[in-house]
Parts: C-alpha cells; sequence; structure tokens
C-alpha cells in the first residue's frame, strides 16, 4: 500500500473520561499503524485532554452552537473531518473499543475491492440487565441494512456528498449519509471484525434521556426520508425475526429488551412533543 494511506479517527467529546482511554488504547494497538486520531473537545472539564495528550492525539477545542439538550456529534465529525489529513475518515464515539484488525481490514476492503465505505458491526457490553438488553439488541442488528450504517469512509467520497447533515442528529445523521451513498452508486462493504460498546453501568434512566434527547431531532429525518425513516423506527425490526433463536435462547434478556425499547419508544415520542410544544425549527429545510 501506499505510505500515504492515513486513516483519521475522529472522536468527538465532552468529559468522556470514564471510557475514553480504553478507545485510545484499542486504537494504539491496531494492526494497522498509519493512524492519525483527532480528539475533536466540546470543553471538558475532567481528565479528557490529559488522556488524549498520553496518546499523542490531536486536539481541536470545538463547541457547536446548538441548543442545550440537542444532539452536536454530526456537527463535531464533520468538523474533525475538515481538519484530517487522511486517505480515509472513521468517526468512533469515545465508548468504543476496536477489535486488533478493525482499521486494517477495512483499508484493505477498501484498497483491493474499490469499496467507498465499510459498515462495522458494532456489539456492547457493561453492567446489569440493561446492559445485557443493549447487547442482545445490536446483535439482532447485524446485517440489518434499516439498522447499521457506514462510519469508515474514503474522503474523497465523504467531500463529494458533504459529510454529515448537521441539522438531522438524533441517529438520522448516520442513516442518511448512508442513503445519499447509495443514491450515488457508491459500493458500501461491510467487515468481519468488530466494535464494542461499553455501557459502563448501564441504567434505564440514562437510555430514557438519550432517547429523548434523540426523538427531539427525529422528525428532522422523518420529513427528509419518510420511507427510510420508516423501516429504521419501526419497532417491528427485520433483526428480531431473524434472529429469533438468539432471543428464546436469553429469555431473561428478551424480556428486559422489551421493557427498554417500550421506554425508549415513549421517551423518543416524548422529546417529539416536547419539540412541537417549543417550537423547535424542525421543520426548516
Amino acid at each position: 500500500m501506499k505510505n500515504n494511506n492515513i486513516v483519521s479517527i475522529i472522536i468527538p467529546t465532552k468529559n468522556s473520561e470514564r471510557f475514553l482511554e480504553n478507545c485510545l488504547r484499542s486504537i494504539k494497538n491496531q494492526s494497522y499503524k498509519k493512524i492519525e486520531v483527532l480528539i475533536i473537545d466540546g470543553g471538558s472539564s475532567d481528565s479528557t485532554i490529559e488522556i488524549s495528550k498520553k496518546y499523542k492525539t490531536k486536539i481541536l477545542n470545538y463547541i457547536p452552537n446548538v441548543l442545550r439538550g440537542k444532539f452536536d456529534a454530526p456537527y463535531k465529525r464533520n468538523y474533525g473531518a475538515r481538519m484530517a489529513k487522511g486517505k480515509y475518515l472513521y468517526y468512533v464515539d469515545a465508548d468504543m473499543e476496536l477489535s486488533k484488525n478493525v482499521v486494517k481490514e477495512a483499508v484493505e476492503l477498501c484498497h483491493k475491492n474499490g469499496v467507498s465505505a465499510i459498515i462495522i458491526r458494532e456489539d456492547s457490553f457493561g453492567k446489569g440487565i440493561w446492559a445485557k438488553a443493549k447487547n442482545l439488541e445490536k446483535r439482532c442488528y447485524w446485517g440489518d441494512d434499516t439498522q447499521e450504517a457506514p462510519r469508515f469512509f474514503l474522503s474523497s467520497v465523504w467531500k463529494k456528498l458533504g459529510g454529515l447533515d448537521e441539522g438531522l442528529g438524533g441517529g438520522g445523521d448516520d442513516w442518511d449519509l448512508y442513503q445519499k451513498l447509495l443514491e450515488e452508486g457508491y459500493s458500501v462493504g461491510r467487515i468481519k471484525s468488530i466494535v464494542k460498546h461499553n455501557e459502563g453501568d448501564l441504567r434505564l434512566k440514562h437510555l430514557i434521556k438519550k432517547r429523548f434527547m434523540y426523538g427531539r431531532d427525529s422528525l428532522k429525518y422523518i420529513k427528509k426520508r419518510p420511507t427510510a425513516a420508516f423501516k429504521s423506527y419501526s419497532p417491528l425490526r427485520i433483526g428480531y425475526f431473524k434472529n429469533w433463536k438468539l432471543i428464546i435462547n436469553r429469555p431473561v434478556d428478551a424480556a428486559a429488551l422489551i421493557i427498554m425499547r417500550v421506554a425508549e419508544y415513549s421517551s423518543g415520542f416524548a422529546g417529539i412533543l416536547y419539540s412541537l410544544i417549543k417550537n423547535e425549527k424542525f421543520l426548516e429545510e
């Protein structure tokens, strides 16, 4: 491979000390070494910056001008992409841990097969019943195009597509970019290696709060892509039916998954209502 095949890994942070070191360690231990790491920090007051310096990352301070409680990660990811030098872009969350060959497999698939973007399977781990429920949910989504979206891109393709639609948020930005890739005829591949989300000591109230925040933005994606949004937001997801054996073999986790999803959908709907009541401009073009 050419010497300029750098992978720019973009990590948005804000008081991310709890998970960041494990994330950066997993990047340092990648079998592929031509990596630059960009930390896009939104004003951390904990040890996030110190941890970032320890791993010799490029630290960029950037605080998007968004309403409090709104999803700002797309702004940070786009900013990081503008500052990146790599031939490839890969945006990662601070609570993610990459298995050893993730970057290597993604680069090789792009290089050898002419693939423009890569979907990387996501797993999760953590403490408590809700972390187990989240693990079951993520495993049901493997191979489901309505739930998974690429995070690894050729930089040239990212730029041509204009990056993420910052106004969508709530996960809609990921799915929207995937749709743009397909509309423009770019090929999307998958690799075998996985990335794990560290859920920590996951609490239901945390999930409810997060889904409420996503709900405040979801109408924007529904308006922009109604057909794709229906498939992505539907509670009756194809992955549950395809993985029915996995579900019945984990009955306690499955019961918790049902409770968790009901709570998340309820809080997401509450977020939609809040956005309407507060007259947030979700219908802006």
